[in-house]
């Protein structure tokens, strides 16, 4: 259960499976997928300065952004803050927090009114229950953006060391 204090949008379902087929996430699927796994998401608004999530927190939901802009924000070894990326409109993030159930790695926090997709781990399970071929289909573009993020990170990682 989200426990921020988070504006709850309140959309009929048509416009819910809109947003989630404008995503990266949702793009792709066939209609009736698409309006399935949407059915089991919440749309959510914040305010500029609002964390999605705080670096080290055990919260697990996906969220994908549908509208405004994020700064993934990293504490480093020094307590450093830093900005690792910015993601806007269809992009997802959290994706690892239904996997592993960690803590989180990084803080994601709002830089314009962000309104976003949020699929708890309790709705991940209970969709894969329901109906596994679709869950299925979620599974697959929610790997293509991990490691798509896994490239990337190996791909600066090998510039910064430089052996």
């Amino acid at each position: 259960m989200i426990d921020h204090d988070w504006e709850k949008l309140k959309l009929d379902d048509k416009e819910k499976m809109s947003r989630f087929v404008a995503t990266q996430i949702g793009k792709d699927l066939d209609e009736p997928a698409a309006e399935f796994i949407s059915s089991y998401t919440d749309l959510y608004r914040l305010e500029p300065g609002s964390f999605i999530c705080q670096q080290g927190d055990e919260s697990s939901y996906l969220c994908i952004i549908s509208r405004g802009r994020a700064n993934i924000v990293k504490t480093d070894s020094e307590n450093n803050e830093k900005i690792i990326a910015s993601i806007g409109p269809g992009q997802p993030l959290g994706e690892l927090s239904l996997f592993d159930t960690e803590k989180r790695s990084a803080s994601a926090v709002a830089t314009s009114v962000v309104e976003m997709i949020v699929l708890e781990q309790f709705s991940f399970e209970l969709l894969c229950e329901n109906n596994p071929r679709v869950w299925a289909k979620l599974i697959r573009p929610l790997v293509k953006s991990m490691t798509k993020r896994l490239r990337q990170t190996s791909g600066l990682l090998a510039d910064y060391l430089k052996y």
